[in-house]
């Protein structure tokens, strides 16, 4: 086995990995929803039968999940993220095939090379992008948390972090899915780029194009 073909099945475990703990969130999301819909229906039934005054404070509980929608969306926005590696390694993306039979199967690698280089770039800009999420400047404060981690004062940045960001309704710190979603597009720009060298190998080693992914 070569050093390229590591390189690839490395590269195919580590995104099938992220993409299986990913549909971890999917799960959690699709629990919190029908948990959420069957007490919704339960205190809905509760009420029709002893009225909203009878039942007082003892079923208080039967109410939909507080900040069901938030949970949910961090839930899927962390399945979406984890899923990127796995469906860039794939060429799972969507992509407009009408003109592929009429352009040579030179042309369609090149093509292939080039929307390999797009997604990288993209997942690039959106690693920095989130970067500077994490560590931009928060309210109230005169200095950004780069400028403390880079001088040092690694408990003040976090101070900063900590306190910088916190959901509309359940108040939770947004610093950690900025961190999680940072390591998923991290891991999508590595894989991104040996999409790229691997659409570049096709296009001028066609007899390695057979190699398993």
């Amino acid at each position: 086995m070569t050093l390229f073909e590591r390189i690839e099945v490395c590269a195919g475990k580590l995104s099938a990995g992220l993409a299986l703990v990913g549909g971890v969130g999917l799960i959690l999301a699709t629990l919190v929803t029908c948990v959420s819909i069957l007490l919704k229906l339960a205190g809905r039934l509760r009420d029709s039968i002893f009225g909203a005054a009878a039942a007082g404070d003892v079923s208080s509980w039967l109410r939909p999940i507080l900040g069901e929608e938030e949970l949910v969306t961090y839930c899927v926005g962390f399945a979406l993220f984890a899923a990127l590696p796995w469906v860039m390694f794939n060429r799972g993306h969507i992509k407009i095939d009408l003109l592929e039979p009429v352009f040579s199967r030179r042309v369609n690698l090149a093509l292939n090379a080039l929307g390999d280089l797009v997604l990288a770039v993209i997942a690039y800009l959106i690693l920095t992008r989130q970067w500077f999420m994490i560590f931009k400047k928060t309210r109230g404060s005169k200095e950004p948390a780069i400028d403390l981690l880079l001088r040092g004062g690694f408990g003040q940045a976090a101070d900063l972090i900590r306190s910088a960001q916190v959901s509309q309704i359940l108040g939770i710190p947004l610093w950690p899915t900025y961190i999680v979603a940072e390591f998923s597009v991290f891991v999508f720009f590595l894989v991104a780029c040996f999409c790229v060298v691997r659409a570049v190998r096709e296009l001028f080693c066609p007899r390695h194009t057979g190699s398993s992914s």
